[in-house]
């Protein structure tokens, strides 16, 4: 009972701390970032889905990412849908995208998938450059629609919707992630990764449980492109970018691969040195690739393993420091005898 209620405490001091962030970030500036940010922890988010919790590292996010942003586009500018019919069709696109990426993992593994994937990327961008007709090609499709509430736009009044909606997106996302994890579903995917002939021999079937954690993971990113390219209001190639494989799996691995809120600490960090970093060309991402791979080396559980860690050091120096309570004493019981058995000392 005391795990349920700490629990939902938990649950609702992350939906407040949503609910509260418009309140606490208030320029525009400021506002811009923080909804990269959590455009960018929706990427992370679910692409650690696959590479940390389910042991397959690839680069096929990315694509999915970029697809579910250009059918946001697609969908709204060329064919003009509702922007929020245009996101859900961003998420089935980067759900159908996924089962396509996830054919080469069916007889492949380690490095080689890393490697399937990354072309599976490139097609995307090629893809895209195929068709300029329906995409714009190299120039890309600007001119989408923003989402909107009746006549409330969420990129008014410097985002604010925007930043509420990402904002609940991420909260939610790792609350449905946790209990994914908890589940015979995300145990199966774990126990496949640390040990895959034993989880097999189990009676795990393989495929079928990658397979849905491709599907899924993918459309979240496909979401999360959608979202991107609705607040910025354009789709383009770069969305397929080496950039963006460099900054997802930085937030994933800087953030920690085993937690389900470490791409997301991970993804503000490096949101935050990245535009720190503006101007430096391409040192920019030299220095976050530079910085990542020390983190590994130094802490490998990443930075949420590292809170992780001092959050129980200083609760097990609090439990040492608490007097202990004294012993409560049980009264003995009185002894009862009965009257044949006294001994009159008079008579003696």
């Amino acid at each position: 009972m005391k795990h349920l209620l700490f629990r939902f405490g938990v649950y609702a001091a992350l939906l407040a701390a949503a609910f509260f962030t418009p309140y606490v970030i208030v320029s525009g500036p400021a506002r811009l970032l923080a909804i990269t940010a959590l455009l960018y922890a929706l990427l992370a988010t679910s692409w650690n889905l696959t590479v940390g919790f389910g042991g397959i590292f690839n680069f096929a996010h990315v694509g999915f990412f970029g697809l579910g942003g250009y059918a946001m586009a697609v969908s709204t500018v060329s064919w003009e849908w509702n922007p929020w019919w245009g996101l859900l069709f961003g998420g089935l696109t980067g759900a159908a995208a996924a089962a396509v990426a996830f054919l080469p993992a069916l007889r492949m593994r380690g490095i080689y998938v890393a490697l399937v994937t990354f072309i599976f990327v490139q097609l995307c961008f090629y893809l895209v450059l195929a068709v300029p007709g329906l995409t714009g090609g190299s120039n890309g499709l600007p001119g989408v629609p923003g989402l909107a509430l009746g006549d409330f736009r969420l990129s008014d009044a410097g985002g604010l919707g925007y930043l509420w909606l990402t904002a609940f997106a991420v909260v939610a996302l790792v609350i449905v992630l946790h209990h994914v994890i908890r589940s015979p579903f995300g145990q199966s995917l774990i126990a496949l990764r640390d040990n895959e002939q034993l989880a097999i021999s189990r009676g795990i079937n393989r495929i079928r449980q990658q397979l849905l954690s491709f599907v899924l993971s993918g459309s979240i990113a496909g979401i999360a492109g959608a979202l991107y390219v609705s607040f910025f209001r354009v789709a383009d190639t770069t969305l397929f970018s080496f950039g963006f494989v460099t900054l997802g799996l930085s937030m994933i691995f800087l953030g920690g691969t085993g937690h389900i809120w470490g791409p997301v600490l991970g993804a503000i960090v490096v949101t935050f040195v990245d535009r720190s970093l503006t101007g430096l060309g391409a040192w920019q991402l030299i220095i976050i690739g530079a910085g990542t791979v020390l983190v590994m080396i130094f802490l490998p559980k990443g930075l949420a393993g590292l809170v992780d860690t001092s959050v129980r050091a200083v609760a097990r120096q609090v439990r040492r420091r608490r007097p202990p309570s004294a012993p409560q004493t049980i009264p003995s019981a009185p002894t009862v005898t009965s009257p044949g058995s006294r001994i009159d000392h008079a008579r003696i």
